[in-house]
């Protein structure tokens, strides 16, 4: 029998939160806030737990908020909203969640009201069935849901509307109820949990090979070790990566592009994303100490500096840059490590101003950005936008300095005994004068994104200069 528009306009709308109208889980996210400023809570979180799964999500709510603008919401749903709201219905959100995090959202999108978890009742499965029918009566509700636990739900609805349901859910769903209707997810794919890894970073772990090639090494034996190191540096680097974008949630999605990340976007599971953060660092981890001790060491050190960056350090003002220039120098010392080669203070030198240079690149690309969108001040950061001509001037100044240092090995009597042609090297300056001072230029300009990395792998001159270094150096030998 069709229903009326006055029976249609009487029935409310009831929007489930998590995996619904939010692309993910609350609870997870307020977890990973709270250890992103409060590192230590994580001893009391075993205490909050055994009080129950309700009074977790309570003491989580009340230590840290988690404003409706640093969600990720599903478009789909938030049409589904507008659409009922337009057609005259009550719209109300019934979320597991805390009753504290559910209610600002539920304002934001609207609704009329909301029933969630209040730190003694979890809203989930049958309790949440009970709850609606006293509330809006048997089959006086459509319900917008997303997982098996909804079926209890469903099955006391007038209505089934799914979320980026499994196959099989949805067929469960269609047997509840014919007319049932489903509605698209964020648009995860496997692709984007591979994208969230960060592969494009790796490059930055060739480093490894650095000293080999500086000590003009020739045994294809140490090159394999070599690749060993790459790998074990790329896991560990991909676990940071997770844990840094887990971290940064909230700052990411305020950002123009790295709102679009796989974990800010809500197309990467967060809890798995945790899980395996912890797997890739653990695995390169003990391949690195399967090469050696000393490169174990490195790695962990390299770690340790990460997890450090991730919690503290992004957040201080110039340290942060330090912070990323000494994790490029441990992947060169990483690698010397695992082959054991000995670095002269010449070549640390070098890369450690080189290093500085481009993590510095880094801040004045985001600083631009915050400029041309009329920010002030970087999310997360302890930059403000009139700080872009003296971090300019600073990349600058150790870009330079890192060609002196070049200019002084050169000079130095150790060159004449390792190289055939050793005059040859003086062409190496401007190139590398050049390429410095342009990414710098650029990046003032705003040409260069987020990661001068990417920006790099994306540029021709980059790799015409990088070819051209290589061929003078291959030259000299």
């Amino acid at each position: 029998m069709p229903t009326s528009p006055e029976t249609e306009t009487a029935v409310t709308l009831v929007v489930d939160v998590d995996g619904s109208l939010v692309n993910g889980d609350l609870l997870i996210e307020g977890l990973i806030r709270l250890i992103a400023v409060s590192p230590l809570s994580l001893f009391a979180l075993p205490f909050w737990f055994a009080k129950g799964r309700a009074a977790l999500k309570r003491k989580v709510a009340q230590a840290v908020p988690l404003p409706v603008a640093t969600l990720a919401l599903n478009p789909a749903v938030l049409d589904e909203i507008a659409a009922a709201k337009a057609a005259g219905r009550e719209v109300w959100l019934a979320s597991a969640a805390d009753e504290l995090v559910v209610a600002p959202l539920a304002e934001t999108v609207g609704a009329a009201g909301c029933l969630a978890s209040d730190g003694r009742a979890n809203l989930v499965g049958q309790v949440k069935a009970n709850a609606l029918v006293n509330r809006f009566g048997e089959g006086g509700f459509d319900y917008v849901g997303n997982e098996r636990r909804d079926l209890a739900v469903w099955t006391r609805a007038r209505r089934a509307i799914g979320v980026n349901l499994p196959a099989g859910l949805a067929r469960q769903v269609q047997a509840l109820d014919e007319q049932a209707r489903f509605l698209p997810g964020p648009g995860g794919h496997p692709l984007d949990c591979l994208r969230a890894l960060r592969p494009h970073q790796w490059v930055k772990n060739l480093l490894v090979f650095a000293p080999l090639i500086a000590a003009h090494e020739t045994q294809a034996g140490l090159y394999l070790v070599a690749v060993g190191m790459f790998a074990a540096l790329s896991a560990c680097a991909s676990g940071a990566y997770l844990l840094n974008d887990l971290l940064d949630l909230p700052h990411d999605r305020r950002h123009e592009n790295k709102r679009r990340r796989p974990l800010a976007a809500g197309k990467a599971p967060l809890l798995p994303m945790m899980a395996l953060s912890a797997a890739l660092a653990v695995a390169g981890l003990a391949m690195a100490f399967g090469l050696s001790v000393m490169a174990g060491l490195y790695v962990l050190l390299y770690l340790v500096v990460t997890l450090a960056y991730s919690l503290l350090l992004k957040r201080k003002t110039f340290v942060d840059v330090i912070a990323l220039a000494m994790l490029y120098t441990l992947r060169v010392l990483a690698g010397a490590a695992a082959v054991s080669v000995p670095l002269s203070p010449w070549f640390l030198a070098f890369f450690i101003f080189v290093f500085l240079a481009l993590a510095i690149v880094k801040r004045q690309s985001e600083l631009y950005a915050l400029r041309e969108s009329n920010q002030f001040a970087a999310s997360g950061r302890a930059y403000f936008v009139e700080d872009l001509p003296v971090m300019a001037a600073l990349g600058a100044a150790s870009s330079f300095a890192s060609v002196v240092v070049l200019t002084l090995y050169i000079s130095s009597p150790e060159v004449s005994e390792r190289y055939a042609r050793p005059e040859l090297l003086w062409l190496i300056c401007p190139l590398l004068i050049y390429w410095l001072g342009r990414i710098t230029l650029l990046a003032n300009r705003g040409v260069v994104d987020d990661d001068p990395v990417a920006f790099a792998l994306n540029d021709k001159t980059s790799w015409l200069t990088a070819f051209g270094i290589l061929a003078i150096f291959a030259a000299t030998l």
